[in-house]
């Protein structure tokens, strides 16, 4: 059993697609089917039942996939542990954001600054998923995470600081009716399907697109949720929805869709980003670094970013 056939499996067990498994890993189809296969013939056990309906895991498959999931995400909790203990050891902080343009675009400023009047302090930076993001922090993967505050709403035992405010709106196709008329609100969308780009686990209250379009008066038609920010923009493309997403350059710039920003008073129209660290971090380059952060965030203004 190999690494490479370990990964295609349990990529494909997640997603029940091959070719989202191919998506995920960047190799081609018929490589994930080849590994799969061939992990099968060395095992002597079907994993997965395959035909025109789709896949799905046998049950000889769904054990395996059980046990490997635990014994990775271990083994990835111990080496992400390893590798922050070195950087922390060495005066350095590791950290991480969304990858939208905006947040990437904001918090390497921030560290750009900072290295100027800190050139010793070693300084790592990533962009992934907001799911990935809670992870690397909780296992210390990330000393800090920069993440919208709805996202690490139920995270308990971490210090949040505020960077920058992004506004909510409404997203359409330009194929959508409403797209060219000048005085849209989103009471004019109750109708509509909706996209959702799903938000990490919150209570109802706390659901800034529940909230909203409460306060406009209906309960939006969900018709899809969608983890992958690229897959929710390629749906809205296709026609398939409108969507409440962030004010996101991603969005902005595209010449196919138009940005309708919440301009009435209703609550959560504008979102939080913050800079998120547990508690029990006590990194002194972390904690430096916090101090220029927040002076920095105070010094501009966070709606106008």
């Amino acid at each position: 059993m190999t690494d490479l056939q370990i990964r295609c499996f349990l990529e494909v067990a997640t997603h029940l697609s091959f070719t989202r498994a191919a998506k995920g890993l960047f190799i081609s189809q018929s490589n994930i089917s080849r590994q799969i296969s061939s992990l099968e013939e060395e095992l002597g056990l079907p994993l997965f039942d395959r035909n025109t309906k789709g896949v799905r895991l046998t049950i000889q498959g769904q054990m395996l996939a059980e046990t490997l999931m635990q014994m990775v995400t271990e083994w990835n909790n111990a080496l992400a542990r390893a590798k922050n203990s070195v950087r922390k050891f060495s005066g350095g902080i590791s950290i991480g954001c969304q990858e939208h343009i905006k947040s990437n675009s904001y918090i390497s400023q921030v560290l750009s600054g900072f290295r100027e009047d800190r050139p010793e302090i070693q300084i790592m930076k990533e962009r992934c998923t907001q799911r990935k993001l809670v992870e690397g922090l909780m296992n210390d993967y990330y000393d800090a995470i920069l993440i919208a505050d709805h996202d690490v709403k139920m995270v308990q035992g971490v210090e949040k600081v505020t960077l920058f405010y992004s506004r909510v709106g409404i997203v359409i196709h330009k194929s959508h009716p409403l797209f060219r008329k000048k005085d849209v609100l989103l009471s004019d969308f109750k109708d509509s399907h909706f996209l959702r780009y799903l938000p990490m686990k919150l209570k109802p209250e706390d659901d800034y697109f529940l909230n909203i379009c409460a306060a406009f008066g209906f309960e939006p038609n969900v018709a899809a949720e969608f983890e992958d920010f690229e897959e929710l923009l390629l749906a809205i493309e296709m026609g398939e929805g409108v969507s409440l997403v962030f004010e996101e350059d991603e969005v902005t710039s595209n010449m196919n869709l138009r940005f309708i920003p919440i301009e009435e008073d209703v609550p959560q129209k504008y979102l939080s980003m913050q800079l998120v660290r547990k508690n029990k971090n006590r990194n002194p380059a972390l904690n430096d670094f916090y101090v220029y952060a927040q002076k920095y965030s105070n010094m501009h203004a966070k709606r106008d970013f």
